[in-house]
């Protein structure tokens, strides 16, 4: 029995909603049901816990808003279709409850990710590929006027290192990370259109790494790149602070 003083804290005992909407979400993940499968109705859900149909609903009510589950009049429950999409916009929703500390997290996560993927590419990287990533290196200058098709072109590269790595969760994770970075992109661009010629040339550096199958080269050069960005987000966000 939990010691009561208050020393030992408050023991909080769990809703029994959230107990259900866990065994539901487990018993999905479980049984290796796919988005659109059907699921038990209410009453039978109600059956299989041992609860009361206003738990169960308070419990699909949760599932339903995280996108687990999906609650069709007249068609039952199925299993939510979730996509990358969906976390792309919730982690957007993120980063504008603060701009600082948010985006620097972020970049810790980005710097961890990119600098291994930019090693992988250049091991595994195809000449279609690596064609492609010096063409927009090319045409990165070009958008010395347009700050939206800079940020635009610097995303495509990026991603394009991704790709190049042949496995597609490197590209779903850059996907997330990439639209969630999108506005501070722009921002830093922004701040000094000339740094369209400082990124151009980190890039440039990468592909050279990339076209010899250098991969500590290209780990180093887009390491040294990310610290770049980072130290110019840093130096505006304190001139603008003061």
């Amino acid at each position: 029995m939990p010691d009561p003083s208050p020393s030992s804290g408050i023991v909080r005992q769990r809703r029994l909603s959230d107990q259900v909407a866990d065994a539901l979400r487990d018993d999905i993940l479980a049984r290796g049901l796919r988005p659109g499968d059907r699921l038990p109705s209410e009453r039978e859900l109600c059956e299989t816990y041992g609860v009361s149909r206003t738990v169960v609903r308070e419990a699909l009510r949760a599932l339903t808003a995280k996108g687990i589950v999906v609650a069709t009049p007249g068609s039952g429950l199925t299993v939510g279709r979730t996509s990358i999409d969906d976390v792309g916009q919730m982690l957007q929703m993120f980063l504008h409850h603060g701009p600082n500390v948010p985006y620097l997290q972020l970049h810790e996560v980005r710097a961890t990710l990119e600098v291994a993927v930019a090693g992988l590419a250049a091991e595994r990287i195809d000449d279609a590929h690596l064609t492609q990533l010096a063409d927009l290196c090319d045409q990165l200058p070009g958008h010395a006027d347009d700050i939206v098709a800079a940020s635009t072109n610097d995303y495509a590269f990026h991603r394009g290192l991704a790709v190049a790595t042949g496995n597609d969760f490197f590209v779903m994770l850059y996907d997330v990370l990439g639209e969630g970075l999108m506005e501070t992109r722009i921002a830093t661009f922004s701040y000094d259109p000339r740094r369209i010629d400082v990124v151009t040339r980190a890039h440039r550096a990468i592909v050279e790494n990339l076209d010899a199958h250098r991969a500590d080269g290209a780990r180093e050069a887009m390491l040294d790149h990310l610290n770049e960005v980072r130290g110019t987000w840093v130096r505006h966000q304190e001139s603008a602070a003061t």
